[in-house]
C-alpha cells in the first residue's frame, strides 16, 4: 500500500511540476524558475536514480547552453535543432567559462549547433547513463566526432593533407609513446591546435577523477585520443621542420595544455614547466 501511495504521489507532484513549466503565464515561469534555482540539482539526481520517471524529469530540467542566456529544457533544444542536425549534444568537464572555451566547441559553432554545458559536479555521472531524449540521441562532444560534423565538402584536398601530416602524426605518438593511444588529425578543430577525445564506451577524464575522489581505487586507465589541427599556425611550423629537436617538446606541449584545457592536471607539472622554458628560449 505504501509503494502504491507513493509512486501515485510522485506521478502527482511531476505531473503538477510539469504543468507549470510548460505554463505562459509570466506568473508561472517566475513560479517555476525560483523553483528550478532551487531544485535543478535534485531533479538531475532523479534523473540518475529514478528510471521509470526519466522521461518526465528530463522534461524539468533545465540547462545551460551555448545558444541562450540563463537555462533552457530539453525540449526548445530539440525545437532549435539544425534540419539535417541527428542528435543533441552536451559538452561536460568543468566550470561555465572553461566549458564556453573548450577546443570541443569549434566544430559546433562552425556549423551553427547548439550544445548543452553541464557544468554541475554530478552531471557527468548522470548524463553518462542517459543516451536518448525521446526519440533523439543524445552524444557527449568529449567523445568521437559525429560523422555529420566531418567535412566531407573536398575529399581529395583532405586525403592529401592527411598524407602529408602523416609523417608528423607518427613523429608525435613516437614521441608520447603510451601517453596517448592514438595521434590523428582533428575535424573538429577551428582555432586550437589540439585537443584530448575519449572512445564511446570509455569514462572521460574528468569521469575518472570524480570515481577516485568518491574512494574508487581499481578504475582502468584507458588513454586519451590526442587531436591535432592540421591548418593551425603551429602544426604548419611542425611541418616545415618535422626533423627539428623542438618537435618533441612541442609534442608534449600539444598533449599537456590539451590535458589542462580537460581540467585534468598534470602528472609533472616541472617537466611541462621545463619543456615550455626551452620552447620559449
Amino acid at each position: 500500500v505504501l509503494t502504491a501511495i507513493k509512486t501515485a504521489s510522485v506521478k502527482k507532484i511531476l505531473s503538477e511540476l510539469k504543468s507549470i513549466a510548460a505554463s505562459d503565464t509570466e506568473a508561472d515561469k517566475a513560479k517555476y524558475a525560483e523553483f528550478i534555482a532551487q531544485y535543478n540539482r535534485p531533479l538531475k539526481e532523479g534523473v540518475y536514480g529514478d528510471y521509470a520517471n526519466r522521461e518526465t524529469l528530463l522534461d524539468l530540467v533545465r540547462f545551460k547552453s551555448t545558444k541562450v542566456e540563463g537555462l533552457t529544457s530539453l525540449a526548445d533544444v530539440k525545437a532549435r535543432m539544425q534540419p539535417d542536425q541527428k542528435a543533441l549534444y552536451y559538452i561536460t568537464g568543468g566550470s561555465d567559462s572553461m566549458l564556453r572555451n573548450s577546443p570541443l566547441l569549434e566544430i559546433y559553432k562552425k556549423k551553427d549547433i547548439e550544445v548543452l554545458l553541464l557544468d554541475d559536479d554530478i552531471d557527468e555521472i548522470v548524463f553518462s547513463n542517459v543516451d536518448k531524449y525521446g526519440d533523439i540521441d543524445l552524444k557527449s562532444v568529449n567523445k568521437s566526432t559525429p560523422d555529420e560534423l566531418k567535412d566531407d565538402s573536398a575529399p581529395e584536398q583532405a586525403a592529401e593533407k592527411a598524407e602529408a601530416l602523416k609523417p608528423l602524426l607518427e613523429r608525435i605518438k613516437a614521441t608520447l609513446g603510451d601517453a596517448v593511444k592514438e595521434v590523428r588529425a582533428s575535424a573538429r578543430l577551428a582555432d586550437s591546435p589540439s585537443v584530448i577525445v575519449s572512445d564511446e564506451d570509455e569514462p572521460s577524464a574528468r569521469m575518472r577523477q570524480m570515481m577516485r575522489a568518491m574512494g574508487q581505487k581499481e578504475i582502468p586507465e584507458p588513454t586519451p585520443t590526442l587531436e591535432i589541427n592540421p591548418d593551425h599556425e603551429i602544426i604548419q611550423k611542425l611541418l616545415a621542420h618535422p626533423d627539428d629537436a623542438r618537435v618533441a617538446d612541442a609534442a608534449w606541449l600539444l598533449f599537456d595544455q590539451a590535458l589542462l584545457l580537460e581540467g585534468v592536471p598534470l602528472k609533472d607539472p616541472s617537466l611541462f614547466v621545463q619543456r615550455l622554458n626551452r620552447v620559449l628560449n
